[in-house]
C-alpha cells in the first residue's frame, strides 16, 4: 500500500506551561469569552503538546495492508477544513489524489460544518459567509472533475471524530487525508480521529500546508522554539533558502475520477449534496451580504487577481514624462518612467490606510484560498531598483517593498509555530504570565463606544467602523486600536480578541492573538509596555490628508487641514457641536499615566 512517508517530530517538549489551569473567575467574567480551548483541553496534565503528540502518534499509525487495497474498491477522502479552500498547491489533497490514482480508487472530498466550533472560537458569520461561498465556487469544479464535495453539519463538535470515521467507513474509505491544524481543540480532534481510524484500520495522514516551514523545524540553538521574532525570521528564512523545493515547491495538481463513480450509487449520491448559503446563527443580512460580496470574492481565481494587482500594478498613474526644450522652442526627447508597482513602494505605504497599499489577501490566506507558497513564488518574480528578480527571501532588505512583504508572511507563520509550542496562548492565557494578573478598568459603556467607533479620537472610530461595515482592518489600525483598547482604556486585551474574531472576515486565532497580545504587551515579542501609541500622532502619520477618516466619520467630512485628527481641541465648541460627533472619552495623557502605573505594580509583583 502506497502510504506518505514518516515526518520528523521536533526534540524539543516544551509543556503546555500553566495551559492545565483554568481560567480565573475574574478573567472569564472579564473577557466573556470561552473562545480558543475546552475546559477538558486546559486541564490536561500531560507534558507533551498536542502539536508533538499528533506528530508522535502519526509516525506511529501504519494500518495493515489488506487484500483489495490494490483493487478499484472503495474510496480515498481529503477531509477538507476551512482554512485549505484551495484545489492548487495543497498538500492534502494532493497526497489524497495521487493515492487514489496509484490505486484506482476514487477521491472523495469532505467539509465538515461545525457550528459548535463556530461559536467557541468567536467565528464571524462574515467569516462562515466566505468559507461558504468559496465550498461552493469548489463544489462546482470539483465536479467538473467528477470529484464530490461533501459537506456535513455535526452538532455537538465533540461528536466530529465518530462522526468522521463512521461516514468514511460508509463510504469504504482506505485513506483519509487532512492538513494539520495548529489550535489546541483542532489537534486534539485530529488525535481522536488517528485513534478511532486505527481501530477501523484506515490509513490517516495529516500534513504541514499552512506555513511555509512546519512549527517544530526553527529553533534556538538549546533546541527550544524561539519566543522573538527577529531571530526567528533569520533562521526561518535560511532554512527556507537552503531548500526552495521543500519549502515553496507547489503540490501536484489533483487528478480527475473516472467517470465511473457514478456508477457507485452510494458515491453518486454524494454529487447531490449543494453546499447550503448560510448556517443557523451565523446569517448576514442582506445589506451585510452585498457588501461581503464586493469586497471579499470567492474563489481561487479573485485570490490570484489580488495577488497579481498587487505585484504588477501600480498604485496609481505614476507615469512621467521627462522632456528637452529645443533651440526653436520645441520639446523633444520625451520618455516615460515606470510606474512603481503597488509592492514596490509597500515598505513606505503599509502604514498608510488611507491608500491601497497592501496586499488584501488576509482573508483569503486565512481561509487557504491561496497558498503562502503561491505568494512566495510569485513574488521571487518581482524586479525592484532596477536589479533581476531573486529565487529567494529578502526579508533582510528593508528597503525593497517585497522582501517588507515577505517578511509580513513571516509573522503569519511565526504566529502559527508560537500556537503550537505554547498551547495556552488558545487559553485565553497571556504568553508573558508575569502580567496574568494584571488589573483592567471595567467599564461597558466605554468598551461600546470602542466597539462602534465613538471615542472622539477621529483615526481609532474611522478604524473601528471600517470593521463594522466591511468586516476588515487595516493592519496599522488594528495596532493603533489595539493599543487604545489595552493602554488608554486599560480594558483587557482578550475583549478586544474577542470583538474583532466576531466580527473580522479574515479572522485567524494566531494571527489575531499575537496581535492584540503584541499590543497590550503581554505577548511574544511585544511592544514594550512603556511604549504606547498616541492616538493623535498616529492620526497624522496614518492618514495626514485625513481622508481616511472623512470616508468612514461623516461627521467630519467637511474639516479640511489638520483639525480632523483631533476636532474636539483644534474647533471652537460651538462649531464642534454642531458636528453632531463625541468629544473624546479618554484623555490620553492622563490615561498614558495609569497604564505606566499599572503595568510598573504588576512586573514588581512578578
Amino acid at each position: 500500500m502506497t502510504t506518505p512517508k514518516k515526518r520528523a517530530i521536533p526534540d524539543h517538549d516544551d509543556d503546555d506551561q500553566a495551559s492545565n489551569q483554568r481560567p480565573s473567575k475574574r478573567s472569564q467574567t472579564t473577557a466573556g469569552t470561552n473562545r480558543g480551548s475546552t475546559t477538558t483541553a486546559s486541564q490536561d496534565q500531560s507534558s507533551e503538546t498536542p502539536y508533538h503528540k499528533l506528530l508522535r502518534i502519526l509516525n506511529d499509525h501504519q494500518p495493515k495492508e489488506k487484500e483489495d487495497d490494490q483493487k478499484a474498491e472503495g474510496v480515498v477522502v481529503w477531509w477538507m477544513r476551512m482554512r485549505d479552500l484551495r484545489l492548487s498547491d495543497n498538500r492534502a489533497l494532493a497526497v489524497a489524489s495521487q493515492l487514489a490514482k496509484d490505486q484506482a480508487k476514487h477521491l472523495v472530498v469532505l467539509h465538515v460544518l461545525s457550528p459548535g466550533d463556530y461559536r467557541s472560537h468567536d467565528r464571524s458569520p462574515r467569516r462562515i459567509d466566505f468559507v461558504l461561498r468559496n465550498l461552493s465556487d469548489l463544489q462546482a469544479r470539483l465536479h467538473k472533475l467528477n470529484i464530490p464535495l461533501w459537506t456535513i453539519t455535526v452538532e455537538p463538535r465533540h461528536q466530529i471524530p465518530e462522526k468522521i470515521i463512521q461516514l468514511v467507513s460508509s463510504w469504504g474509505a482506505s485513506y483519509l487525508t487532512a492538513n494539520i491544524e495548529h489550535e489546541v481543540d483542532e489537534l486534539r480532534r485530529d488525535i481522536q480521529v488517528l485513534n478511532l481510524a486505527r481501530e477501523k484500520n484506515i490509513g490517516v495522514d495529516f500534513l504541514h500546508d499552512t506555513c511555509l516551514v512546519e512549527p517544530g523545524k526553527v529553533l534556538t540553538k538549546e533546541n527550544k522554539p524561539y519566543s522573538v521574532f527577529g531571530p526567528w525570521q533569520r533562521n526561518w528564512a535560511n532554512l527556507i533558502n537552503s531548500n526552495l523545493d521543500e519549502y515553496i515547491a507547489a503540490a501536484e495538481d489533483c487528478h480527475p475520477n473516472d467517470p465511473s463513480i457514478k456508477d457507485v450509487e452510494i458515491l453518486n449520491q454524494l454529487f447531490e449534496c449543494p453546499v447550503p448559503a448560510s448556517l443557523p446563527g451565523f446569517e448576514l443580512s442582506a445589506e451585510d451580504s452585498k457588501i461581503m460580496h464586493e469586497n471579499w470574492k470567492a474563489g481561487e481565481q479573485a485570490a490570484e487577481e489580488l495577488l497579481n494587482q498587487f505585484l504588477n500594478s501600480p498604485l496609481k498613474s505614476q507615469s512621467t514624462r521627462q522632456t528637452t526644450l529645443t533651440k526653436d522652442g520645441k520639446t523633444s526627447g520625451a520618455t516615460t518612467r515606470r510606474a512603481e508597482t503597488i509592492v514596490e513602494q509597500y515598505s513606505s505605504l503599509r502604514n498608510r490606510p488611507d491608500l491601497p497599499g497592501t496586499s488584501r489577501l488576509s482573508a483569503y490566506l486565512a481561509a487557504g484560498v491561496i497558498s503562502p507558497r503561491a505568494c512566495i513564488r510569485a513574488s521571487f518574480r518581482i524586479s525592484e531598483k532596477g536589479k533581476k528578480p531573486v529565487d529567494g527571501l529578502q526579508v533582510d532588505r528593508r528597503d525593497l517593498g517585497v522582501g517588507v512583504w515577505q517578511s509580513e508572511l513571516g509573522w503569519r507563520d511565526f504566529y502559527q509555530h508560537v500556537l503550537a509550542a505554547w498551547p495556552r496562548v488558545c487559553m485565553r492565557k497571556p504568553f508573558n504570565l508575569k502580567y496574568e494578573s494584571l488589573v483592567w478598568e471595567e467599564d461597558e459603556g466605554l468598551l461600546e463606544k470602542w466597539k462602534q467607533g465613538l471615542t472622539g479620537y477621529p483615526f481609532i472610530d474611522a478604524c473601528m467602523r471600517q470593521l463594522k461595515h466591511i468586516g476588515y482592518m487595516h493592519n496599522r489600525g488594528r495596532m493603533c486600536v489595539a493599543m487604545f483598547l489595552t493602554k488608554d482604556l486599560m480594558m483587557d486585551w482578550k475583549l478586544g480578541e474577542k470583538w474583532f474574531m466576531e466580527n473580522l472576515v479574515d479572522g485567524d486565532l494566531g494571527s489575531n492573538n499575537g496581535g492584540w497580545q503584541w499590543s497590550a504587551s503581554t505577548g511574544t515579542d511585544a511592544q514594550p509596555y512603556f511604549r504606547i501609541f498616541a492616538p493623535l500622532s498616529q492620526s497624522e502619520k496614518s492618514d495626514p490628508n485625513g481622508d481616511f477618516i472623512r470616508h468612514w466619520v461623516p461627521e467630519l467630512k467637511s474639516i479640511t487641514g489638520k483639525n480632523i485628527h483631533a476636532p474636539f481641541d483644534s474647533l471652537p465648541p460651538d462649531k464642534f457641536k454642531k458636528l453632531n460627533y463625541p468629544k473624546p472619552i479618554v484623555d490620553h495623557s492622563v490615561a498614558r499615566k495609569r497604564a505606566l502605573a499599572r503595568y510598573k505594580v504588576e512586573l514588581s509583583c512578578s
